[in-house]
Order: C-alpha cells, then structure tokens, then sequence
C-alpha cells in the first residue's frame, strides 16, 4: 500500500544557564548497531542552546562526542525565543564591535519550546527522541545523561525506515524538490506523523563559551527552516501493517525560506532581521516520524541539500 501525502541592551537573567561539567562520554563506548533488513536504528538529540548561553557549549561538544561514538545519531539545536537567544543591538558605545547581533531564533524553535517547556527548566538542556514526555520521568535531559540514553535507544527495534530523495532544479540553484519516503518495518495501531525541516552546519558567529566570548565558535546542527507544519503531516491515521510505504513531497526555494527568518526576527525584539546569510553547501534536510500520542521519535534521518 502506497500513501502520497503531498532597544537596547538588557541584563541577561544567569541563574536559568545551569553549571554542569563534562564532556561524559569517551571514545571507548562501544556504539550499538540494531538494525533491520534495509535499515537501522537511528536517535534524534534536540539541543536547546542559546548563544548568550556560557555553559552550553559544554553540550554541544557532548554532542560532538556522541556523534562521533555513535554515527547514528542526529543532532538539532534549537534556538528558541529565550533571554539567552536574544540578539544585541548594534551600538557604538555599548556593543562597537557588534557581538552577539546574529538572530538565531525560528518561529518553530518558539512552537516547539512552548510545548516541550525546555527553557524555563534551564539550559543547557536537550530531548532523546522525547522520551518520557507527558510519563513519570523528565523529558528534558542534562547532557550529562545523554550518551546513556542513547545507547538504550538505539537498541530498540526499528519500526521505520526513511530515505530522503534530494533534487535540485536546474534553472533555479537554491529550488530544490524533497522526497521523503518511508516505510514500516513492523505492523502498528495508532497515529503517527512526519516532520521534515532544514538545518545548516558551521556557522561561524559569536557564542559565550564560559568566560569567554568567542567569535569564531562553530554552530553546528542549526535550526534553520521546517518543510511542514511543527506538528508535521499525518503519515497514517489507519493501522498500518509490516510493508507498508509512504512518500511525502515538498518543494521549496531556499531563498523564500531565509527571507521568512529575516521577517520573522524583525518581529522579535530587538527587531534587528539579522537572520540571513544562509550557506547552501551547509544545509541539510532532517526528517523524523513520531507516535502523537507520546511525541516519541521512532526513527530520524538526514541528507546534506547537495549530496550527490
């Protein structure tokens, strides 16, 4: 069965940025490898990260390790509307070397904040495929904990597999099509969904990392762009048996999607709409199928936009 579902500076409030050591992991975790015939397990880790933020680079370097031990893991950073995500503003007495100006916030890093309620909890702070949300247990996870989750979630059993199909139009350089086909590798009741967004690695700009303001830090797994809703688009709304497959479509121009972040932040205090500046060769598309009634991720992948 096939389905085709088409002002001025402000005082930064320190105590919400938690002081954690680490990195945790080291290179001898052994990395699990459950897979299926044609797919294998992979785990989405949402970080919640702020550039104002100074001990969340520490996170993001646990991260770094943990992709590094285990290739089949995904990162997300996500920059939500937050104290420690808010832009300076150009000032020739108060910022003249313009630090801190780039807007790394998303509407849908807002959405998704306002559910998961991960800022209020203190940064630095990230999900494991969501795992023990709306349970007796706390979905939002210190970095600390992150490698351990990991293992456990990788060694369960793979219920689907995705491919992402990449297309760039000839006429125009920044079109592109997106094909994300998937398909159940076990039968199941309930309501899942699909959400596919864009990403960009290697963002040079400036972060607060402990006492230091850097302004060569790299940003790696950068919200960017969602291609469908925050909630993403019905994958099945039937039972859906060992077999089946889907395929849902999307184009979209690169351009358009940066111009909607720009807009977007000139709505957000300080409204600076300094939001471009988008790296084509760096963008990646990611995409994730989750239950609805828990928001568990059960399977992740992603694809650089230019791979060939």
């Amino acid at each position: 069965m096939r389905k085709i579902i088409s002002f001025i500076l402000f005082a930064l409030v320190f105590s919400s940025c938690e002081v954690l050591e680490g990195p945790y992991i080291s290179g001898s975790t052994n990395p699990n490898d459950t897979s299926s015939a044609n797919y294998v397990k992979k785990v989405l880790i949402e970080d919640y990260t702020g550039h104002l933020c100074s001990f969340c680079p520490d996170a993001a370097r646990e991260l770094d390790a943990i992709l590094n031990v285990y290739p089949n893991t995904i990162g997300l950073a996500i920059h939500a509307v937050n104290n420690f995500t808010r832009p300076y503003v150009v000032d020739s007495v108060f910022n003249p070397d313009e630090k801190f100006i780039y807007d790394f916030r998303t509407s849908w890093g807002e959405e998704l904040d306002a559910e998961f309620e991960i800022f209020e909890n203190g940064l630095p702070k990230g999900m494991i495929n969501r795992i023990d949300y709306n349970s007796s247990g706390d979905h939002r996870k210190d970095f600390g904990q992150w490698s351990s989750i990991v293992a456990d979630e990788l060694e369960k059993e793979v219920k689907f597999g995705i491919n992402i199909e990449v297309t760039q139009t000839p006429l125009l350089s920044d079109q592109f099509d997106v094909v994300i086909n998937s398909e159940a590798i076990s039968s199941m009741n309930g309501d899942y969904k699909i959400v596919v967004c864009l990403t960009e690695n290697n963002i040079t700009n400036w972060q607060k990392d402990g006492t230091i303001e850097d302004p060569s830090y790299i940003h790696k797994h950068v919200l960017r762009s969602f291609l469908t809703p925050t909630w993403g688009n019905d994958l099945s709304a039937e039972e859906i048996n060992s077999g089946d497959s889907f395929s849902n479509g999307y184009s979209f121009i690169v351009s358009d999607l940066e111009n909607d972040n720009i807009n977007y932040s000139t709505t957000l205090p300080p409204f600076t709409g300094n939001a471009g500046n988008w790296d084509i060769n760096n963008l990646y598309v990611l995409a994730y199928i989750y239950d609805v009634s828990n928001y568990e991720i059960l399977q992740v992948e992603e694809k650089s936009l230019l791979s060939k």
